[in-house]
């Protein structure tokens, strides 16, 4: 049955809404692009998805350019917001997936 609007059950989460229901995740993206303390973090998420479609001998090179613009103070698109965990040099395994890098602000503003 219908309850508050929704289907009784249904899944609310952020991960579910913003990434992985296409029209939730693309209008999510748009938002973060467009909203002037954000942009930096849609442009991490769409480069992070590209990393992950990358050809295993390119991702040395993707994972240098992507650690020089969004996880060096003043790179290109520094995201400060990410833990210093998130943004520690790498050991050897591969950096983490676009989701995990989605900033708690950000996610914090989904209703």
């Amino acid at each position: 049955g219908v309850h508050g609007g929704g289907h009784v059950g249904e899944d609310t989460s952020f991960r579910w809404q913003c990434v992985d229901q296409p029209i939730g995740k693309l209008l999510f993206q748009r938002f973060l692009e467009g909203a002037p303390g954000l942009a930096a973090a849609g442009a991490l998420w769409a480069e992070l998805e590209a990393y992950e479609r990358c050809e295993e001998a390119e991702r040395r090179g993707a994972a240098a350019a992507l650690r020089g613009r969004f996880f060096t103070p003043g790179g290109a698109e520094h995201c400060g917001f990410l833990s210093a965990a998130a943004t520690a040099p790498p050991t050897g395994e591969a950096p983490p997936t676009a989701a995990a890098m989605i900033p708690p602000r950000a996610a914090a503003m989904i209703p």
